[in-house]
């Protein structure tokens, strides 16, 4: 019996035809057959031949249709197998009406293709079934180490080009890990143990874990990152391992470089080792790190959240930045696409020079660093083709496997920034070219059903306001008695012209270089995104003064430092901070902030506040934030900023400072770039604009 399938109904069940809804219940057409030419075009397969009535008459179907008394023809009858062919659709062989579309056909696959992506991200749970089954699914060989005699512990081998895993089991409980890279140079192998306790940790059993909980997610993910180089590479001629490797060793001598030209600066020469780290990482080529942050491979990291807070000890300090949030790229490899302009590989430890900076060229200011270009890698010819003499005259092969950086996390950025990547030779990936939205719709999503406002992407080009009722902690001076208050903030951000956005997160590259030239654009939208998110966003933020192991800072002559016992040019700053770490925490700034998309209807509807933010939002040619906020009883503040490479906040215009309040309580006088500094260290415009209300409007 044939399968039942969609649209093998009879006609009786599909419900009225068109004709049916015309002529009523009862009523039927001239010719009661449902192959009819006009028919078969509008409700079968609208691309598909259609038939004339002269061919639908002589169709087998047309003599079970003829006679009004018969309500429906069958499609499963052989009558109807002929009709369809007599009509160029096809046969029912596979079960399906050959009258559906290749469009149909495709839309099911892809459906299909969607269905089995979403089930293999379930990556099971750790036992040695798993385990096995997923090495074989990477593409690797597996065989068992049985035990002798009485042993209970047996060992998986998996084993690929130039890598080699062994795990021991006890009770499908996993006892040790072994990694080693057999034919790889030293600069692969000095890296296996620490790969190795990655991959291990990922296996072993938490304190009160079972083994029936231990998801194999976090193992899977790891170990995928070295299959794939893996997989990539050949034995003998290409070990991937190796380009990885080699692209570490050049970056490495690079941030080795610019720490040693930071701690020549002598306006850095106070700082500690783990914040002279930081600035380098925040503000030059990045850090490049192997198996770090319990993830194995190379990363180049090249942000950090809270870059310019600073705890009230080092150790409080160091050990802020080593747990606050980093923004980092994976760089491994990918397959060449012939479409993609980036060259293949190159396995090489020499993408920069020994000395990595060279002389300046007479235009060129400071030093410059020395890239280099290493020479193409090419795979030796296979024995079996050594002795063709037409192997000569083919020209040299290439690997087929190209450099790939995938973004952690993602990042959200202009088009007008898209295109210029891609003009550096970049292969940038398109996650979804098919939808176009905009930069601010991409950092804060729009709610769909709220007001007038629509989620369609037509509606994503046109303006936004967005209202973000917020909590901040309002603290007063050390020196006075006044008790911590909590003051509630209106944040609108109106955006008038918005700019169509792009978010990277996998992009191929032939040269590190391409990498560190892009990185102070990248800086600039990260922390743009960090504003936005944290002043008008209903997510958790950090708050510097909810808990005492947020850190305090004080900003010296345009530098975030530590706070001392020498008074610094803003030392109200660091009594601001230090003031909300002593302080207890009232219960209702801990509550949330709440975000309303509000149209134009809804402006008249604002909550009441203490204080009002008005913030509007221009992306071109540079991010640009103008600030209105109330600053003195008869004053209102208005500021211009502008959000430049690596994060630096620009002082356009302002009016806070003037002869009235230009001299601080210390006896120093503020600057302009002060009011950029601080946003720089707040990272929220709210605090920010509290700091200044509270701290300077005297």
């Amino acid at each position: 019996m044939t399968t039942p399938t969609p649209m093998k109904h009879a006609l009786s069940q599909q419900g009225k035809t068109p004709s049916q809804s015309q002529h009523g219940a009862v009523g039927t057409p001239p010719v009661s057959t449902p192959f009819s030419a006009a028919h078969a075009a509008s409700a079968f397969s609208p691309h598909g031949p259609r038939s004339s009535p002269q061919q639908v008459k002589k169709s087998p179907a047309t003599t079970l249709g003829g006679h009004p008394s018969v309500p429906a023809v069958n499609f499963d009858s052989p009558s109807a197998a002929a009709a369809l062919s007599a009509l160029n659709m096809g046969s029912l062989d596979s079960g399906l009406p050959g009258f559906l579309s290749r469009t149909s056909e495709d839309e099911r696959a892809k459906r299909l293709d969607a269905m089995i992506n979403i089930l293999s991200q379930r990556k099971g749970l750790v036992s040695e079934a798993g385990l096995e089954r997923l090495a074989k699914r990477l593409g690797l060989e597996v065989f068992w180490d049985t035990p002798v005699g009485g042993e209970t512990k047996k060992s998986l081998i998996v084993a690929g080009a130039a890598l080699e895993l062994s795990i021991d089991f006890q009770k499908d409980i996993v006892q040790s890990l072994s990694l080693n890279f057999p034919d790889s140079s030293e600069i692969v192998s000095k890296h296996a143990a620490a790969a190795g306790d990655i991959l291990l940790k990922d296996l072993q059993l938490e304190d009160g874990q079972l083994p029936l909980t231990k998801s194999l997610a976090g193992f899977a993910d790891n170990f995928e990152r070295l299959a794939i180089l893996d997989k990539l590479s050949q034995n003998p001629g290409l070990n991937l391992y190796e380009a990885i490797a080699g692209i570490y060793e050049s970056l490495l001598r690079l941030h080795h470089w610019e720490i040693r030209k930071v701690r020549e600066d002598l306006s850095f020469a106070t700082k500690r080792d783990f914040e002279i780290e930081c600035l380098a990482l925040c503000t030059r080529s990045g850090r490049p790190t192997m198996n770090s942050r319990h993830r194995t491979g190379l990363s180049l990291d090249y942000w950090k959240e809270g870059r310019n807070f600073k705890g009230e000890t080092p150790e409080q300090t160091a050990d802020m930045i080593e747990n606050s949030k980093t923004w980092s790229l994976l760089i491994g490899c990918a397959p060449l696409n012939p479409d993609n302009p980036v060259s293949p590989v190159r396995v090489s430890s020499k993408w920069i020079s020994v000395d990595v900076e060279r002389m300046p060229l007479p235009e060129e200011l400071g030093p410059v660093v020395d890239w280099l270009d290493p020479p193409p890698t090419y795979l030796p010819t296979p024995e079996e083709e050594n002795s063709d003499p037409g192997v000569l005259l083919q020209a040299p092969r290439l690997p087929e496997a190209v450099f790939q950086a995938t973004f952690d996390p993602p990042i959200h950025i202009s088009a007008d920034l898209w295109d210029k990547i891609r003009q550096l030779g970049i292969g940038v990936v398109d996650s979804s070219p098919e939808r176009l939205t905009t930069f601010d719709n991409l950092v804060l999503p729009q709610a769909s059903n709220i007001g007038n406002i629509k989620s369609s992407d037509q509606a994503n080009a046109e303006a936004r306001t967005i209202l973000c009722h917020k909590k901040i902690l309002n603290f007063p001076h050390p020196n006075e008695s006044e008790e911590v208050q909590v003051t509630n903030h209106l944040n609108t951000l109106y955006i008038y012209e918005p700019v169509y956005g792009k978010t990277l997160t996998e992009l191929t590259f032939s040269h590190p270089q391409h990498l560190v030239m892009m990185l102070p654009h990248l800086r600039q939208y990260v922390f743009l995104s960090i504003l936005l998110e944290n002043s008008f966003k209903d997510e958790p933020s950090a708050n510097i003064a909810l808990t005492a192991s947020q850190p305090s800072s004080a900003v010296d002559n345009g530098n975030v430092t530590a706070t001392a016992s020498t008074k610094t040019n803003m030392d109200e700053f660091s009594d601001f901070m230090n003031f909300g770490l002593t302080k207890t925490t009232p219960a209702a700034a801990i509550k949330q902030e709440e975000v309303v998309v509000m149209t134009e209807q809804d402006k008249e509807a604002k909550p009441p506040s203490d204080l009002r933010i008005d913030v509007t939002l221009t992306i071109l040619p540079i991010p640009r934030l103008q600030i209105v906020f109330p600053f003195k009883t008869n004053k209102t503040a208005n500021i211009i900023l502008e959000i430049r490479e690596n994060g630096h906040v620009h002082v356009e215009a302002q009016n806070v400072l003037d002869e009235t309040n230009m001299m601080g309580r210390n006896g120093r006088t503020r600057r302009a770039e002060d009011i950029g500094l601080v946003l720089e260290a707040l990272e929220d415009i709210g605090k920010w604009a509290n700091f200044l209300v509270t701290r300077w409007a005297e």
